[in-house]
């Protein structure tokens, strides 16, 4: 029998963490990622067995012991309404729904209007794409994305007021159950070409959020220029794959050659001849170009002139390019009123892309050189690694979590296609949308119990796909569930109408921060 007393707070977390570990991650892995039954398995029963496998994760991390209160498990429920604990600015479920719908497509046809106007514009700089054929395709763009954006935050708030009337009260993985189904058929409505990097971008943001719960209840704590570690393992497998042959996909492995170039790839033949093209220039850069290229350089050297050369003209037009885009963002900053015109003189304020695009190519191009000079020949994946792996910490100028995160779960993406291709993982059908669905369910879990573990900006924009509706939920009832669920919002008691409150207790807290009134939002 388990003890229920608990010595320290540390402790009851990691027996908490353990217990979820070993009675579904196992469970889970087994019946869902090493068989190919995925197909026949009931929807419904997938997704309880989901919201049970998140509801322990996301509550060991949103939640601390309360004080005098025992915390409410996943299988215990409250008694609150909708209208209470929901969508409290409207009591209604029909009309509170329709206020969603109208204040979220607005918000979706805005964000993606401004994403495929400036994608418009860049492909019509393709005489090919200015036809009126291709103008209808981008409308029909914006809206099937919008719609989809839109049907996110919808649905959930749709399936908030579904369940809690099916099941006549609410659990603690009501969040999850809601998120998942939100996030399953919301995905059906978006191209398919766009499912596979949705599904991993969100994954990106739900590992943000789980860490970041997890720091803040002490389970993890931060490494010291973590970021610039996980960004340089990620490089040195995208530089492996990069110096073989059909190792990165076509849109990954154009953005690897624009920052070290095309030289180091799989066909240097051909990239020596583009690299020998002499572009017009002032007589002194010509000059120090020629004594550059006249530097000695190793016989397994992929580009055609000396290595000193090689490296140079590898490094200072990408320093020039991240300078420019630095310096335009801080106009556009200036502009808006968030900077001062007197920052735009501090020229180390603007050299962090810069550095980074820079030290990146130049880390790169010579690691690579000196390892054909130590070693006597070129041995390709190997060299690639390790030159990955040095230039990555030229991140450390440009230190971005998110972006750390994303380049390794893109990294991940592509290794275990590459284990599908070859039949070591079988490959399960729709499987971009289960991991969306099940993303999405810990994101807006997370803005219903824990919006504080959320990054500012990206709080702001789930509430606009809510139609700024998550602000106004009533955090207060979901303490016993998310002890920290009040963190951002302390203050707020929403202004019910007495009319249609149901519950005791949730009277008993109007009363005591004098609401009991008819108003509304």
């Amino acid at each position: 029998m388990l003890k229920k007393t608990w010595s320290t707070k540390k402790s009851k977390e990691v027996f908490c963490l353990n217990v979820f570990l070993s009675n579904y991650c196992v469970k889970f892995v087994l019946n869902v990622i090493f068989t190919k039954l995925w197909c026949k398995l009931n929807f419904f029963s997938t997704t309880f067995s989901l919201c049970r496998f998140l509801f322990k994760f996301k509550m060991t991390l949103l939640s601390k012991p309360l004080n005098g209160c025992a915390r409410k498990q996943w299988t215990d429920s409250v008694p609150y309404t909708c209208y209470e604990i929901g969508h409290t600015w409207e009591p209604r479920c029909t009309i509170a729904s329709l206020d969603t719908i109208r204040d979220s497509l607005k918000f979706s046809l805005k964000v993606y209007l401004t994403f495929y106007t400036v994608t418009g514009l860049v492909k019509l700089r393709n005489k090919k794409h200015r036809n009126l054929k291709e103008i209808r395709k981008l409308f029909r763009d914006v809206l099937q994305s919008s719609v989809f954006l839109s049907a996110n935050g919808v649905l959930f708030m749709s399936s908030f007021c579904f369940f809690r009337h099916l099941f006549g009260k609410f659990y603690g993985w009501h969040g999850l159950l809601c998120g998942f189904v939100a996030g399953y058929f919301s995905l059906i409505i978006e191209r398919k070409s766009r499912r596979g990097a949705l599904a991993l971008y969100l994954t990106n943001l739900s590992a943000e959020i789980i860490f970041r719960a997890a720091k803040s209840n002490g389970l993890v704590h931060t490494i010291p220029n973590g970021e610039v570690l996980l960004f340089s393992l990620a490089s040195a497998g995208f530089m492996s794959l990069f110096r073989q042959r059909d190792g990165l996909p076509e849109s990954i492995q154009t953005l690897v050659q624009y920052l070290v170039g095309k030289v180091e790839g799989h066909d240097p033949v051909t990239n020596e001849v583009k690299c020998s093209k002499v572009i017009p220039g002032r007589k002194t850069l010509l000059f120090l170009k020629k004594m550059f290229n006249r530097t000695p350089k190793h016989w397994s050297c992929p580009h055609q002139y000396g290595c000193l050369g090689y490296i140079i003209q590898g490094c200072l037009p990408r320093f020039a390019v991240g300078y420019g885009v630095e310096m335009a963002l801080n106009i556009l900053q200036v502009i808006r009123g968030r900077k001062k015109i007197k920052d735009l003189i501090r020229i180390s304020g603007n050299l962090s892309l810069a550095m980074f695009l820079g030290g990146f190519s130049l880390l790169f191009r010579l690691t690579n050189c000196i390892l054909r000079w130590l070693h006597g020949k070129d041995s390709p994946q190997l060299f690639g690694a390790i030159s990955g792996l040095v230039a990555g910490s030229s991140f450390y100028f440009y230190k971005s979590p998110t972006i750390a995160l994303y380049a390794m779960f893109k990294l991940l993406h592509i290794l275990l296609l590459k284990l599908v291709d070859k039949g070591y993982l079988p490959d399960i059908p729709n499987i971009e949308r289960y991991i969306y669905a099940t993303m999405l369910a810990i994101i807006l879990h997370t803005a219903c119990v824990g919006p504080q573990f959320m990054r500012p900006g990206y709080w702001r924009f789930i509430s606009g796909v809510s139609g700024e509706k998550f602000p106004f939920m009533f955090r207060k009832l979901m303490v016993p569930f998310a002890s920290q669920a009040m963190t951002l919002y302390p203050d707020f008691i929403p202004n019910l109408n007495p009319q249609f409150v149901k519950t005791p207790e949730v009277l008993q807290i109007l009363a005591e921060h004098g609401k009991l009134s008819g108003a509304k939002f």
